[in-house]
């Protein structure tokens, strides 16, 4: 096989065998691969090809790429189509510094208006990351941690802010889970933001999500290395 993302859905085969919908399944397929690096960036993901290696139409996976790119892990090309989106270290670091000034404030606001029902979620997705050992998915359940935190507790303005942030950091979030133990101090990082917000305390919880942005730039800058 000369075609590199031919190989990598070799093994795939049909993934028409599980009970969940074919767009939710090709979605989870297609992410699981730009996050574990199987699919690098820059490749072009062409609609037709993709549909033809895991047997379905080419419905679902034009509806996955769509929500691929409003992840922010594929963008699409005028020219090239959909392309895994490419990673900058500039882009990285101008992604975190602004996190870095608008995250501690947030959870400041968040930890006063967060409910009961929100806390909970936060502890359960927190237990399933501590369970997690398939980086790709854990990247997911990243992302629903930090977003479950603002956009239950902050205004739409502020919450959109962050999201859009947080979606430009998932290819980097992946990337920087490379670094040994890196996985397992985030895990402890999570635990720290938690115990604030349980604890209401919004100045610790500031301390914590800066302290994890802090490792998790860390982490990105060593595997670069």
């Amino acid at each position: 096989m000369n075609d590199p993302t031919e190989q990598v859905f070799a093994n795939s085969g049909s993934i028409l065998n599980a009970r969940r919908t074919t767009h939710e399944l090709v979605l989870e397929l297609l992410r699981d691969k730009i996050l574990a690096g199987e699919l690098a960036a820059g490749s072009r993901l062409v609609q037709s090809d993709l549909a033809e290696m895991m047997e379905v139409s080419t419905t679902p996976v034009r509806e996955a790429l769509r929500d691929l790119a409003s992840e922010g892990l594929v963008r699409f090309d005028p020219h090239r189509g959909a392309v895994v989106q490419e990673l900058s270290p500039l882009e990285f670091k101008e992604i975190y510094e602004v996190r870095m000034l608008l995250e501690p404030m947030a959870i400041r606001k968040a930890v006063e208006r967060i409910t009961p029902e929100h806390l909970k979620r936060l502890e359960r997705l927190h237990l399933l990351m501590m369970e997690e050992t398939t980086p790709a998915r854990w990247v997911q359940l990243n992302r629903e941690f930090h977003m479950g935190i603002y956009e239950t507790s902050l205004s739409p303005r502020i919450a959109g802010i962050i999201r859009t942030l947080q979606d430009a950091s998932v290819m980097y979030v992946g990337v920087a889970l490379g670094a040994p133990g890196l996985l397992s101090e985030a895990n402890e990082g999570h635990g720290a933001i938690l115990e604030a917000i349980q604890n209401g305390d919004p100045e610790a919880a500031a301390e914590a999500t800066l302290c994890h942005l802090q490792s998790s730039m860390e982490a990105f800058d060593s595997v670069l290395d």
